[in-house]
């Protein structure tokens, strides 16, 4: 039987139109955003808030009740080592007030000789740390010893100098004190007219005036809070971490503080304050908290006392690792998986994660450099299913 050219005709007209139904009836590619797998370096780190805090500071308070003259000096002003910040002019003591006096200069000289112990102590300290950093260079010098181990010796000693530093402006501080004590019993005048001796206030520490507690002329009870000077060229970092995590943290950890529109700077752990205090978190939780206390930062940061930063502690890192965008993982069957893009189609791949970023996954198994993985799918990508990288 012959075929008609006629029949042929329609025949291939229909074929035509039933593949351009399924054609447009096919489903479309999902456009999607995808990342390549790459070879970089990564940190594991705990990102907090933190602050500046000077690290040689003193707080002075009102020795004795009685009428504070107004100061001259206001915050930000700088002061040299026994300069006066203030003249306090005491009220007549009475019998139960002079005992309590004697008292406070008995209790002030036993903290300066606490404070004279303490420095003693430091001088001991800082003389073993530049002995332990002169034997470091000589053995690093001869290659017995490591470069890391050197910077530690020498990180040692700067420690334990500011030590000392800090024993001597509290020893200052101390005889500050016992020096006011001793001038509080002074009840009158030699006339006997019942005038108070004025009692002038000088700072322990050459710095600045951090804060000015008291500038006006007015009468202020014994204990009082004036002025606290410290020195804000020597800086050290103090951020709260989740008292979990700061099991991880040990003295030596690097720490990277970034000030907006400044380069990150790098730092160390100094220590980690054995207590932990309770604080609400902006979602209203209360959560156990530890302070973690970075080592000085340069002055060429140009931050003062209390300014705010955003603090990165590095619990591990490493220059050249296997990683993939944290967006990218998806769980799966209480391990981890990824959509690796292959011939235009998501094809689902079991991932085995060994550390985590902040942004990034070291990859232990499951994916090689140059993968290309959709990060950030959503519920309408299956395995199999076309796709079409939005980059």
């Amino acid at each position: 039987m012959r075929i008609s050219r006629t029949r042929i005709g329609w025949v291939a007209a229909g074929v035509a139109a039933l593949l351009l139904v399924l054609w447009v009836l096919r489903p479309q590619a999902i456009s999607v955003e995808t990342a390549v797998v790459g070879i970089g370096p990564l940190q594991v780190t705990i990102d907090e808030d933190g602050l500046t805090r000077a690290v040689h500071h003193v707080e002075i308070a009102a020795p004795v009740s009685g009428r504070l003259t107004e100061s001259p000096l206001r915050a930000g002003d700088p002061v040299s080592q026994g300069a006066v910040i203030g003249v306090l002019r005491p009220a007549p003591l009475d019998e139960r007030t002079r005992v309590e006096a004697r008292a406070e200069l008995a209790s002030a000289r036993s903290l300066r000789s606490a404070a004279r112990a303490l420095v003693e102590q430091s001088v001991v300290a800082r003389d073993e740390a530049r002995r332990d950093r002169e034997r470091a260079a000589r053995l690093a010098e001869s290659g017995s010893l490591a470069q890391r181990d050197l910077e530690s010796a020498v990180a040692g000693e700067r420690i334990r100098e500011r030590e000392l530093e800090a024993a001597r402006a509290r020893e200052a501080a101390a005889a500050q004190d016992e020096r006011r004590a001793r001038a509080a019993l002074v009840e009158s005048d030699p006339e006997g007219e019942g005038r108070a001796t004025a009692v002038t206030l000088r700072s322990p520490m050459a710095g600045r005036v951090l804060r000015m507690f008291e500038e006006h002329d007015r009468v202020v009870p014994a204990g009082t809070p004036l002025i606290e000077i410290g020195d804000p060229r020597s800086l050290e970092i103090i951020s709260d971490v989740l008292s979990r995590d700061a099991t991880t943290i040990v003295p030596g950890m690097p720490m990277i503080v970034r000030v907006p529109g400044r380069e990150p700077v790098r730092a160390r752990v100094d220590r980690v304050e054995a207590s932990a205090f309770t604080k609400v978190s902006p979602l209203g939780v209360e959560e156990q908290r530890v302070n973690v206390i970075g080592a000085a930062l340069p002055e060429t940061l140009g931050l003062g006392d209390r300014f705010e930063v955003d603090v990165s502690i590095v619990l591990w890192e490493a220059d050249s690792v296997l990683k993939v965008p944290s967006t990218a993982l998806i769980p799966a069957d209480s391990a981890w998986a990824v959509y690796v893009v292959d011939a235009g189609r998501a094809k689902l791949r079991p991932v085995v994660i060994a550390r985590r970023g902040a942004r990034e996954v070291q990859v232990a198994s499951g994916l090689a450099a140059g993968d290309r993985v959709i990060v950030h799918p959503d519920e309408r990508l299956k395995d199999g299913i076309r796709v079409r990288p939005a980059d």
